[in-house]
């Protein structure tokens, strides 16, 4: 049984081809074999050359430098040279019409494997090589089951339905702690699809949200302001263009309309009012809670203004900074932290109460693996309690963390100001002596 990967190279070609032809992994350099390539034992200088020499015959040196595929079969099932054997034949038979490569069959770990090298460009015609993802699925993988038959291995009759996934189908599936681009991206497509009466109308609402659209390719692409643009088809499902349109033909009503940071005018006006005053106020208090409403309060200035265009994602982060310092101030006033000292004894609680969850979470977890079918949802049950009991103090700790960190740094800058306050009186009570108060 034979699985097969195949990834593009972009950069450093040489330590690519230095690691596959290592002596220590190929016996010796014994299992590293060349098509359309002139092979020395243990020479990978000399291979990296003969590829970029190619490269700069057709004038092509950048880009993709070159496409690395590995081999693994099962462990015990073959020996180093058989695999060996089966990984040249398979480069012949894929690239040996038109491309340079160098295969290597790893021998160091518990598994024989096939490293397979290709330049990316033709030595032939100076074309790079380029095939789509359906090429792996119908061509590359299918000729190595070929080749494992021809030799007596094992294939994979039922291979995973399981395909490649972009870097926000991997990543952004769940909600992310943290805000991305493509998060931002997700929650645009979603209001732009709850306007939108057909396709045409969903891409007019994104440009007046601040969007750039490119339609006239294969795939439609859209770039947020200040980013590069995204094809659509690499988005997590739901939001591929197909997605888009079989959503907005299934939506029934919709009035959301696009205002910007708020749901409408109203609470706009609701913040600007709540944050002048309420806050304002409390600006002559002297602790640590203090800074951060403070900070709180300077920080809603990003939301004062009424967008008649929709913000930017860069302004939509500062939203989401200024989130983070108002919970860490509803925090500190909730909890009455007024010094460090405060805030070290509540985090110190706090990890201890954390700590009591985690252990009879595991405690639970162990009594799960021998509890009988009528035991298991009631400990299931309660694994999910303690869960939901501590996922807050988790965030609790890190805004604790954050608020320790940030502190230091204000202290700093008042610091600072102080010191450049005090210069300033200085110099100019020197310079104008006559403006000091004369004693009695």
């Amino acid at each position: 049984m034979a699985q097969t990967k195949i990834w593009p190279v972009t950069d450093h070609l040489a330590r690519c081809v230095r690691y596959i032809m290592d002596p220590d992994k190929t016996q010796g350099g014994k299992l590293v074999s060349g098509v359309n390539l002139l092979i020395a034992p243990n020479d990978w200088l000399g291979t990296t050359n003969q590829m970029n020499a190619t490269k700069r015959r057709f004038n092509k040196p950048g880009g993709r430098l070159a496409y690395h595929m590995e081999q693994s079969f099962r462990a015990g099932e073959v020996t180093p040279e058989l695999a060996h054997k089966i990984g040249v034949e398979l480069a012949q038979e894929l690239f040996g019409d038109k491309y340079e490569v160098v295969v290597a069959t790893h021998v160091d770990t518990g598994h024989v494997h096939n490293h397979i090298l290709l330049n990316s460009v033709s030595f032939v015609d100076g074309v790079k090589f380029h095939k789509p993802k359906s090429y792996y699925e119908n061509h590359i993988r299918k000729v190595s089951d070929q080749l494992c038959e021809k030799y007596g291995l094992s294939i994979i009759k039922e291979p995973s339905q399981e395909k490649y996934q972009s870097y926000p189908a991997q990543h952004h599936t769940e909600p992310q702690s943290s805000p991305t681009v493509h998060s931002f991206i997700y929650e645009d497509i979603d209001k732009a699809v709850a306007a939108a009466r057909d396709l045409d109308d969903f891409y007019r609402i994104l440009t007046e949200m601040g969007y750039r659209v490119k339609r006239e390719g294969k795939h439609p692409a859209i770039a947020p302001e200040g980013h590069r643009f995204f094809r659509l088809y690499k988005f997590k499902a739901g939001y591929a263009e197909e997605d888009i349109k079989k959503r907005i033909e299934e939506k029934t009503h919709s009035n959301f309309r696009v205002y910007g940071a708020w749901s409408n005018k109203r609470e706009f006006h609701f913040y600007q009012v709540r944050f002048t005053r309420y806050f304002a106020r409390r600006l002559t208090m002297r602790s640590l809670r203090a800074t951060y409403l403070h900070y709180r309060y300077l920080l809603r200035s990003v939301r004062k203004e009424s967008y008649p265009r929709y913000p930017s994602i860069g302004l939509r982060k500062e939203v989401a900074k200024l989130n983070r310092y108002s919970a860490q101030a509803r925090l500190l006033v909730r909890e009455k932290i007024d010094t460090k000292e405060d805030l070290q004894s509540f985090q110190k609680a706090l990890d201890e109460k954390i700590h009591a969850l985690n252990k009879r979470k595991w405690y639970l977890k162990r009594q799960l693996e021998t509890a009988i079918d009528a035991e298991r949802e009631a400990v299931k049950e309660k694994i999910e309690e303690l869960e939901n009991e501590v996922r807050p103090l988790y965030r609790e700790r890190f805004l604790c963390k954050d608020i320790a960190q940030r502190s230091g740094v204000v202290d700093e800058k008042v610091q600072r100001e102080k010191v450049a306050a005090q210069e300033r009186l200085a110099q100019e009570r020197s310079d104008f002596p006559w403006t000091q108060r004369q004693k009695p």
